[in-house]
């Protein structure tokens, strides 16, 4: 959601108007200060731009980390994202290892074979119905504040920008639905679809995750009947509704009128709870009444 703090005013002066906005050469000073804390250096590596930079700081955070899983798996992201299939397929490789079950590496790696026109029978996916999401986006997001906090940025500004890069790999599987979906890959994918419906951090990753089910389900999968699928896409619909209201509710009663400190809560909330119940809380705080 867009968080400009717009009735409020609070946003209005030239101090204020920092919570937009990241000094890069700020983050890259406090991180070459904390080259001993592998948190801050890994939120430096989420924010800065220029893929050379990037690769620097993840190198670091992955070595202060003594190779840590969340780390690597968000590394590979953004060496996958670059197409830099050197640094990414180790990393995705080292992550499947470690993080059994996990279905995110196993879904990047499928999205670099179709960036390269591979067929799927090349990935070796583990067995269907065993996976699960983890993208380590709440991770990434603590780690984000606890870089900004240490370069200076008030609570409030340190989480309003800590929050703002995209998930990668909630992308990346967005894309796998803009290509017709191989019948072998479909149990995979629905598995996986139904797993990032699984109280998801973000909302976002519950509503790709309806995507990649529709596409999924729309190539075929052994059996699921005509009537099931139907019925299963008017849960769909229902949920996708919901969703939608909600955020609208919370645009329109809430997020306005927020305080900062309100709005810090809101964000720990989410880090916490997931975004759907901070929503929730933040609307029933700031508005007064029941969201739907």
């Amino acid at each position: 959601m867009d968080w400009a703090r717009r009735a409020t005013g609070q946003l209005q002066t030239a101090e204020l108007m920092k919570v937009t906005q990241i000094d890069r050469g700020l983050i890259q000073r406090t991180a070459l200060q904390a080259t001993n804390d592998f948190q801050v250096v890994w939120g430096a590596a989420e924010l800065m731009g220029g893929w050379t930079v990037k690769r620097t700081l993840f190198e670091s955070a992955l070595a202060a980390s003594g190779s840590n899983v969340a780390v690597a798996l968000r590394y590979a992201c953004v060496a996958a994202q670059q197409r830099d299939e050197d640094v990414a397929l180790p990393l995705l490789h080292f992550v499947e290892k470690k993080d059994e079950g996990n279905a995110v590496p196993w879904l990047v790696e499928l999205r670099l074979l179709q960036w390269e026109s591979k067929g799927f029978a090349e990935l070796k996916l583990p067995a269907p119905g065993t996976a699960h999401y983890r993208d380590y986006a709440g991770e990434a997001a603590r780690a984000r504040i606890r870089l900004l906090e240490a370069a200076g940025y008030s609570p409030y500004a340190a989480r309003r920008l800590g929050f703002a890069p995209d998930t990668i790999a909630v992308g990346m599987a967005r894309e796998l639905t803009e290509q017709p979906i191989e019948k072998a890959a479909a149990p995979f994918l629905l598995g996986v679809a139904r797993a990032m419906q699984e109280r998801p951090m973000y909302l976002l990753t519950e509503l790709v995750g309806e995507t990649v089910e529709r596409a999924a389900t729309a190539a075929g999968v052994e059996g699921q009947t005509g009537a099931e699928v139907s019925m299963r896409n008017v849960e769909l619909d229902s949920r996708r509704e919901e969703i939608k209201a909600l955020m609208t509710a919370v645009e329109r009663d809430a997020v306005d009128v927020a305080t900062e400190t309100e709005m810090v809560q809101y964000f720990n909330d989410v880090l916490n709870l997931g975004e759907e119940v901070a929503m929730r809380r933040l609307g029933g705080k700031v508005g007064g009444k029941p969201l739907p």
